[in-house]
This record gives C-alpha cells, structure tokens and sequence, in this order.
C-alpha cells in the first residue's frame, strides 16, 4: 500500500517536470489502464501549475520590490516569451503548454497574466486537454486500442 502511494507520487512528480513524456513512459513501464495514467498525469500537471504559478508570484514579486526592475536583456528566450505574449496572449501560452513544460509555462503565466482571473483556469483546462491528448496517442499507438475506444 505504502509503495504503491509512493510509486503515484513519483509519477506525479515526474509528470510536473516531463509532462509530454509521462503518459508514454507511464503506458511503457507500467500496467495501469489509461483512465489511470490520465488521472495521474492531470494531477500531476495541476500540482506543478498550482505549485509554481504561485511560487513564481512570489519569487517575481521579491526581485521587483528589491531591484526595481533593472532593464532586461534581450535573449532568443525573452524574445519568444514577448513574440507569445504580445502576439497570442494567455491562449497562445496555454496551447504550448504540453511543449515547454508546466513549470516553464506556470511562471511565464505568473510573471505576464497575474493579475488576469482567466489564468488559473486557462491553465488547468490547458492540461486536462494535453493530458488527455497525449493519454490517447500514446494508447492508440503503444497500447491496446480496444481500451480506449
């Protein structure tokens, strides 16, 4: 029983930082049933979306009030992080989720739509669509079809 919490919790972690990979190395190396690997997978995706939307708040705030916002650099990172802001906004930032990863895409959300209600909610939304995405692809093309269907 302990194990068995231990191993869902390893998961969850493993999904927060690997969210595209998850669910194929969940499908390849385990026997859960793919209702299961999408359960862990989303869970896994809102805690690392609760986790470091929230820590990013703080940790953006802190630097702000104690160095006044010192001019930036320009970095192709920085600069792909406007191009999707100014461009897509919080719909282009959440379809891209499943791509740059949750925690990447959790404190870019904090740092640019903080104070938009809609981000938290775009967030969870976001990763429920990829989870269940990826759930299905994987399934379809390492598992047994007839489980999904």
């Amino acid at each position: 029983m302990i194990g068995e919490i231990l191993q869902i919790a390893g998961w969850l972690f493993f999904v927060i930082f690997k969210f595209i990979w998850a669910p194929v190395t969940m499908a390849t190396t385990t026997d859960y049933a793919w209702w299961e690997i999408l359960v862990i997978t989303i869970g896994g995706a809102w805690l690392g979306i609760i986790i470091f939307y929230y820590f990013g708040k703080m940790i953006i705030s802190f630097f702000n009030k104690k160095w006044n916002r010192i001019p930036r650099k320009f970095t192709k990172m920085n600069r792909f992080v406007i191009r999707v802001k100014k461009e897509w906004g919080l719909a282009g930032l959440v379809s891209i989720m499943g791509i740059i990863s949750v925690p990447l895409c959790s404190l870019i959300a904090a740092a640019y739509f903080q104070e938009n209600k809609r981000t938290i909610p775009a967030l969870l939304t976001s990763a429920v669509i990829w989870a269940a995405s990826l759930t299905v692809i994987v399934f379809l093309l390492f598992k047994d079809k007839d489980q999904v269907l």
